[in-house]
């Protein structure tokens, strides 16, 4: 077996679980593992530290744990395949980077999530400790001789090409926490990137949490997203650029005071009409916002000349407004009706609770380097207050504790009264409500696996 790889093996250490405190061992619900001091813990666990290259396929099994040194790449034609229950430590200026024609399967469980975290203890964690996890796959995008930012080697850097059925892996019940950072000024890491990855990509049931850039950030290709999490993304949560043309349903988005844009949405910055034109379909998206009374926090910013649709959503609690507008280019899109938002509901926005949208006096009297940029004078709020879109404003969607970081309640209570509309073929059909999570439920497609720790 030929691997570039260091492996460094070290026996005897032992690692918390993120199970619910404990008073006995049985509390832990597996005979290897022990309450200690009222955490459960295993012991005598195999810690194996990989960097470089990893050139022919491997296991990494959930009897270790794996810490990343430096920028870990799978390079084709190699499969990383991950077990369910195996934790994963990024160490400072770490990242796994999935090269075209590799592949990553990261297949957990809800009662057993793999889980990408930060090398640093318990306690002492905080966002930006590692890279995090990127996908490069053989889709199309709309650059020619597309790579991605934030490698310092340009030979792992490509991605794109011209299969739309490319695969770059699954992950499934995936947890990545404290990761993204910046390896040079504006060339960042996020915790998820997705950059070129096709259809038979499968990325479902993921939570993205305390990232230091970008929660997940898509660059071209026409990967689906299902029940996805991101919560408190230093910047923007989801971001889209260079030709994304997929469809994501059941997002689940909540923002601290530190995030940025619940989403931004781009086409390309060098050229706002180049094809294939970013335009996603979306469905199903709670997008909650840092609840504070002021900051400069949007829940969508629409530029760089981006198509797509938002359908049966719920935005809330964002200090500086619900929607903004960049750019002529995205401009005709709305006019064309190739962007759209409908069906979504907009509640506590703005310092005053119904500053939806910006002003002509907001778009004056703010400099680009505030987040503006020109639209041509378009009015925001003439527009997406057409009845024509079901639009609902004002109304309180009773979510119970949509601003808690550590315990959210998400969930709209079983009397909401505004209804959605049935999602299309492709999508969950019987998805007829607005947001990630049915009105009433008791049983959440978040339970088990996902989790909110503050360090």
């Amino acid at each position: 077996m030929t691997v570039a790889a260091t492996w460094i093996t070290a026996t005897g250490c032992s690692f918390l679980l993120d199970f619910d405190e404990c008073s006995l061992d049985e509390d832990c619900g597996d005979p290897a593992v022990s309450c200690v001091a009222n955490r459960c813990v295993i012991a005598e666990s195999e810690q194996i530290t990989v960097s470089g290259e990893l050139t022919s396929d491997q296991i990494w099994t959930s009897d270790s744990t794996y810490v990343l040194e430096g920028l870990v790449y799978v390079l084709p034609p190699a499969t990383l395949t991950i077990e369910p229950g195996t934790r994963i430590l990024g160490q400072n200026n770490s990242a796994l980077v999935v090269t075209p024609g590799a592949s990553l399967e990261a297949r957990g469980r809800p009662d057993e999530p793999i889980v990408f975290t930060s090398a640093r203890p318990e306690g002492e964690r905080r966002a930006g400790d590692w890279g995090g996890v990127a996908l490069l796959g053989e889709a199309p995008t709309n650059e020619d001789g597309s790579e991605l930012e934030g490698l310092n080697d340009p030979t792992y850097a490509s991605f794109g090409g011209d299969n739309p059925d490319t695969s770059c892996g699954v992950l499934q019940y995936v947890r990545i926490e404290f990761a993204g950072f910046a390896l040079k000024r504006d060339e960042e890491l996020n915790g998820l990137t997705l950059a070129g990855c096709g259809a038979q990509t499968i990325v479902e049931f993921v939570q993205v949490h305390f990232g230091l850039d970008d929660g997940v950030e898509v660059f071209g290709g026409n990967v689906e997203l299902n029940h996805i999490v991101i919560t408190r993304a230093q910047d923007d949560s989801l971001d889209w650029d260079r030709g994304w043309t997929g469809r994501a349903q059941f997002l689940a988005i909540q923002q601290d005071e530190g995030g940025d844009n619940g989403i931004e949405a781009d086409n390309w910055e060098t050229d706002n009409d180049a094809s294939p034109r970013s335009s996603p379909t979306l469905y199903n998206v709670t997008l909650i916002g840092s609840g504070a009374d002021s900051g400069g926090q949007r829940a969508i910013t629409f530029k760089q000349g981006t198509a797509g649709s938002i359908n049966n959503s719920l935005i809330l609690g964002h200090p500086q407004e619900a929607i903004d507008v960049a750019g002529e280019v995205t401009v005709a899109q709305l006019e064309a009706d190739a962007l759209r938002v409908r069906n979504t509901m907009f509640f506590d926005i703005g310092s005053t609770g119904t500053h939806y949208f910006p002003t002509q006096d907001d778009e004056t009297e703010l400099e680009p380097d505030d987040g503006r940029d020109d639209d041509g004078g378009f009015d925001e709020a003439l527009h997406f207050q057409q009845s024509r879109y079901s639009n609902t404003f004002g109304q309180d969607p009773r979510i119970p504790d949509p601003y808690n970081l550590v315990a959210p309640g998400w969930v709209p209570q079983a009397d909401a009264t505004v209804p959605g509309i049935a999602p299309p073929p492709g999508f969950d059909e019987g998805a007829d409500y607005l947001g990630a999570f049915e009105p009433g439920a008791d049983t959440l497609w978040t339970d088990g696996w996902t989790a909110y720790p503050e360090n």
